[in-house]
């Protein structure tokens, strides 16, 4: 693994247009488009993607987490906000032995929560700059798909008199 990415969900599809025009008439959908994206991205980059959704106006609401396309999905419980908890996960990694070889990631535009962050050793990341690396990868993994594609053809891998026997059946009418 090539590190954690820690994603403000909420403040991630208010900032990505596509997502954001999605958010006003389905906010279910929008967070569902945003994981499957992160799922594609996490596939791609070895990176452990985890996203935080605000759920603290929830009455006697508790902390969920979910796994979503192998995305780790975390709703926050009544009180407490994305910000909150990717600040207290920040500071419980940067105190762990974990942060020395697993590097954290956190995406947010808040500036105060990429401040707070920061002074815990996590790396600040943009949702434009998330959104640019999803890009790139995404169309790395495609030239790699297309450049590597060798496709295994039938009729290489049969004797001729098999050939035969086959075009024989395929002119044969019914």
């Amino acid at each position: 693994m090539n590190g954690i990415l820690l994603v403000d969900g909420y403040n991630v599809i208010s900032s990505w247009p596509e997502l954001a025009e999605l958010k006003d008439s389905d906010l279910s959908h929008a967070r569902d488009r945003l994981i499957a994206m992160l799922s594609e991205f996490q596939s791609l980059s070895d990176i452990r993607v985890m996203v935080v959704f605000d759920a603290h106006l929830v009455k006697n609401g508790v902390e969920v987490r979910e796994d979503c396309q192998g995305v780790e999905v975390i709703y926050t419980k009544e009180g407490v906000t994305a910000d909150n908890w990717i600040e207290r996960y920040a500071v419980l990694h940067h105190m762990g032995t974990e942060t020395k070889t697993i590097p954290l990631f956190v995406v947010t535009y808040d500036w105060l929560e990429q401040r707070i962050i920061s002074s815990h050793g996590a790396y600040r990341v943009t949702p434009d700059e998330l959104r640019q690396e999803i890009l790139k990868l995404k169309k790395a993994g495609k030239r790699k798909f297309e450049g590597s594609y060798d496709p295994i053809l039938l009729d290489q891998h049969i004797s001729s008199s098999t050939k035969k026997l086959l075009e024989k059946w395929r002119r044969r009418k019914f």
